[in-house]
């Protein structure tokens, strides 16, 4: 509801409405489940509490099936708050709504429904079933996003998906129970996510347009936008030393061993991500100013001041897990892991800096295949693909349960409303008012009540008779 209410402020627009109906009704479906698994796993465990289900988890003996379903259905709440996929499109329409409510969606909304799947980790492992679905999820999730943010125009959505890929890092580190891994995620991607939007959000706030094509040059105007942005986009990819460097280091030394392909997924997302958030800084920032950007100066002092301070956060965030222990040493360090994240940063950021600040491919840039450049736009043609399926298969329902309505149900009122109306008028027309002529029709009516009653007696003597 807070949701719907945050994204919706702006009701006079229709796609803000859009995206709050969407947002409100996209994280019911994934509750809905949610609530079903929350009361399957009381009649199997006997408890909510999180410890309580930890250590059941360590001996339990359920009934694989059931755990299954119970624990796919846990997974269903944090999808739709984390918005991994399918479930991942209100998160991109609710960037409609104003800035600050994006910046606490993207960095805290979306951490509740991974601190959920966090905390549920023990019983996910009761079924291995759960847990590669949450692989596959968290894999297709953290690659389409990726991939669906470099086509994207807007300064919001560029960023929005993002969230989606980061979050489905999370949903490998939890299938791969890589706890640890997944808290240093969340808690890395929610200060990175926070600083990149209120970068952004200060272009918003005092700027014509949100379209990243009709902007540049506004290194020189925004230096403090310029350097947040710069700062949360190192802390969010692997880059040493910040946050992110760490967070991705712990999940990919973890699967080295076990899983080698999964470090791949995470060196293929690092470097997209990497290749996006700089195209969206050469864009904004790069090159010459144009006719919406001519004009935008820094932001006042009550939105640069916050910017500033998370910013020192961001910067001091390695220092802060130092402190907790909770940075590898040098002896566990795994080399190899982290010469292929720093690699893939560098890789990432360099390409897309020489294909949108340098002049050697023209402007603007489009994608060599026009189909693939319009399938990264339009999100793979998913909402297509829900308006031909699933809100195609809804509508039909209605209009069934509509004409079932009006036909049937509707119909069986009507008739007894018209029986009724056609009777009493019969009887207005047809009553007299006489006294003999009620006394005869009481009698007649006796007599033909006496004559059913009676039929079987005197209808058995009358049929002797006859033969």
């Amino acid at each position: 509801l807070v949701t719907y209410l945050l994204v919706g402020l702006w009701f006079s627009q229709p796609l803000v409405v859009t995206g709050a109906r969407d947002a409100f009704l996209t994280k019911r479906v994934g509750d809905l489940f949610l609530l079903m698994g929350v009361l399957a796993i009381w009649s199997q465990a006997g408890t909510w509490n999180y410890t309580d289900l930890a250590e059941w988890a360590t001996t339990a003996n359920v009934n694989p099936t059931l755990i299954t379903l119970t624990c796919l259905a846990l997974i269903a709440g944090p999808m739709g708050k984390c918005a991994q996929f399918p479930l991942h499109l209100w998160l991109d329409e609710a960037m409609e709504g104003p800035v600050p409510s994006t910046i606490l969606r993207n960095s805290v909304v979306v951490a509740t429904g991974a601190w959920v799947l966090i905390k549920l980790q023990p019983v996910f492992s009761l079924s291995p079933i759960a847990t590669s679905a949450m692989v596959a999820i968290g894999v297709v999730t953290a690659v389409g996003g990726s991939l669906i943010a470099i086509a994207q125009v807007d300064i919001k959505r560029c960023l929005s998906y993002s969230v989606s890929t980061y979050m489905g890092l999370v949903f490998i580190a939890v299938g791969t129970q890589q706890d640890e891994a997944a808290l240093l995620l969340v808690l890395t991607h929610a200060l990175a996510s926070a600083l990149l939007v209120m970068s952004t959000g200060a272009i918003v706030w005092n700027s014509i347009t949100q379209d990243v094509s009709l902007l540049g040059g506004l290194w020189s105007r925004r230096p403090v936008s310029g350097i947040a942005y710069i700062v949360g986009t190192l802390g969010l990819i692997g880059f040493p030393p910040l946050g992110g460097f760490w967070a991705l280091l712990k999940l990919a030394s973890g699967l080295w061993t076990t899983q080698p392909w999964l470090v791949g997924v995470i060196i293929i997302v690092n470097t997209l991500t990497a290749f996006s958030l700089t195209r969206e800084f050469s864009l904004i920032f790069g090159g010459k100013p144009k006719q919406m950007s001519d004009r935008s100066p820094e932001v006042s002092w009550q939105m640069a001041l916050p910017t500033i301070i998370l910013l020192g956060f961001t910067l001091h965030l390695p220092l802060v897990l130092q402190s907790l222990s909770l940075l590898p040493t040098w002896a566990t360090l795994n080399k190899d892991v982290a010469l292929l994240l720093i690699w893939s940063s560098v890789f990432g950021c360099s390409i897309s800096a020489v294909i949108y600040l340098g002049n050697v491919i023209p402007k603007p840039i489009r994608l060599p295949l026009k189909p693939l450049q319009d399938l990264l736009a339009y999100d793979f043609y998913t909402p297509k693909l829900y308006r031909v399926s699933i809100v195609f298969s809804v509508d039909l329902i209605s209009k069934l349960a509509d004409m079932i309505d009006r036909l049937i149900f509707d119909g069986i009122v009507n008739l007894v409303g018209l029986v009724s109306i056609l009777s009493g008028e019969s009887l207005k027309y047809s009553t007299s008012g006489q006294t003999q002529f009620y006394a005869f029709t009481v009698l007649l009516g006796v007599g033909i009540l006496g004559m059913v009653v009676s039929w079987q007696h005197w209808g058995s003597h009358l049929l002797n008779l006859m033969f």
